[in-house]
C-alpha cells in the first residue's frame, strides 16, 4: 500500500478513477471489511484505484480527548490490515481544530471532490462528517448528481444477533470475551510488541515465558489464555498470563507467553500475541507448587484447544 501522508501529496501523484473508502476503520473488523470488498468490486468494474480516506489522531483526540476511546489497532496495524483487504492507497489525513471547521457541502466540494477527484465513494451507514459531525450519507448522496460520484452504502453487519461494531469489540476484549470479539474482527483479536526482560521466573519453574511489552492500547482481561504468536512470518501455538502474578506480588501489569516446543531467544524481538480462547481468571495461589501444577493444567487446556481448532479446520 502506498500512504499519503497529507492531501498535497496528492498533487504529486495522479490515480486512475479513485474508488474511496471513507471511515476511521479501528480493528478493520467484518463491517469495514465488507466496505472494502465494495471498493474491490467498483475497482474492477471501472478501471479505478482502490483508495481508504482516514483520519490519525483520532478525531476524539483532538475534540474530546478524555472521551476518546481505546484503539483495537495502531494505525501501522490497521494499515497493514488495510491492505490486505486489497486497497492500493491509504490517505492519512492528520485531523486538527481547523480541519473540524470544514462544513460538510466544503469538505464534500473542495476535499471529495476538487482534492482527491473520486468517482466513487464507499461508506458504512453510520457515516459522519464535516464541522459536528453534520455531514451524513444523505448529505454524500444529495451532492452525488452535482458532482458526479457514486456512492455506496453499506448497512450494519450482525454475528449471533450482535452488531459488528469497534465499540462493541472493545467491550468483549475487556471482557475477555476473545472468542466472541473474534467473530467480529473476522480474526483473533491481536496485541504486538517487544520482548522484554522480565523475572525469569518461568524459565526456572519449567515454562519459560516471552513478556511483551505491548504497544496496543487494549489488552484482554486479566487472566489465562490459549494463544498463537506470530515471530518472522511463523505461527506458535502457546499459552499466555495477562495480569499481575498475584502469587509474587508484582505491580505492573504484564503479558507473559509460553509457547510451545520452542527453543529460540526471543528477547528484543518484536512478536503478535493472537487471543484464541480465555481459559480461567488470574488468582493467587498459596505455594510455588500450587503455581506449578496449574500452569501444567492450563498448558494441557491450551493444547488441547488448539488441536481441536487444527482438527476442525
Amino acid at each position: 500500500m502506498h500512504i499519503l501522508d497529507h492531501l498535497d501529496a496528492l498533487s504529486q501523484a495522479a490515480y486512475a478513477s479513485p474508488v474511496l473508502a471513507l471511515g476511521n476503520f479501528d480493528g478493520v473488523h467484518l463491517g469495514h471489511q465488507a466496505i472494502f470488498h465494495h471498493v474491490r468490486s467498483r475497482v474492477q468494474a471501472i478501471q479505478g484505484t482502490g483508495m481508504v480516506f482516514t483520519f490519525d489522531p483520532h478525531p476524539l483526540r483532538v475534540l474530546r480527548p478524555e472521551h476518546a476511546p481505546p484503539l483495537l489497532t495502531t494505525f501501522e496495524q490497521k494499515m497493514r490490515l488495510i491492505a490486505v483487504e486489497g486497497i492500493e492507497v491509504g490517505l492519512r489525513i492528520p485531523f486538527t481544530h481547523v480541519f473540524a471547521q470544514q462544513q460538510p457541502h466544503d469538505f464534500i466540494q473542495e476535499v471529495l471532490c476538487r482534492t482527491i477527484g473520486a468517482r466513487e465513494l464507499v461508506v458504512g451507514y453510520d457515516y459522519r462528517f464535516g464541522h459536528q459531525r453534520a455531514g451524513t450519507v444523505e448529505h454524500l448522496q444529495e451532492a452525488a448528481d452535482k458532482y458526479g460520484y457514486r456512492v455506496t452504502v453499506v448497512e450494519a453487519i450482525s454475528v449471533a444477533g450482535q452488531t459488528v461494531s469497534s465499540s462493541n469489540i472493545r467491550k468483549l476484549v475487556r471482557r475477555g470475551e476473545v472468542e466472541d470479539a473474534s467473530r467480529l474482527l473476522g480474526r483473533y483479536y491481536a496485541i504486538e510488541g517487544p520482548v522484554i526482560e522480565g523475572f525469569r521466573r518461568g524459565r526456572t519453574i519449567g515454562f519459560p515465558t516471552a513478556n511483551v511489552q505491548s504497544i496496543n492500547e487494549i489488552v484482554p482481561q486479566t487472566g489465562v489464555y490459549a494463544v498463537r504468536v506470530a515471530w518472522r512470518g511463523a505461527f506458535v501455538n502457546g499459552v499466555a498470563n495477562v495480569g499481575y502474578n498475584p502469587t509474587f506480588g508484582n505491580e505492573a501489569l504484564s503479558v507473559e507467553a509460553h509457547l510451545f516446543d520452542f527453543q529460540a531467544d526471543l528477547y528484543g524481538e518484536t512478536i503478535r500475541v493472537e487471543f484464541v480462547r480465555k481459559i480461567r481468571d488470574e488468582r493467587k495461589f498459596d505455594s510455588i507448587d500450587a503455581l506449578v501444577a496449574q500452569i501444567k493444567q492450563d498448558a494441557e487446556q491450551a493444547r488441547a484447544i488448539h488441536a481441536q481448532l487444527a482438527s476442525s479446520s
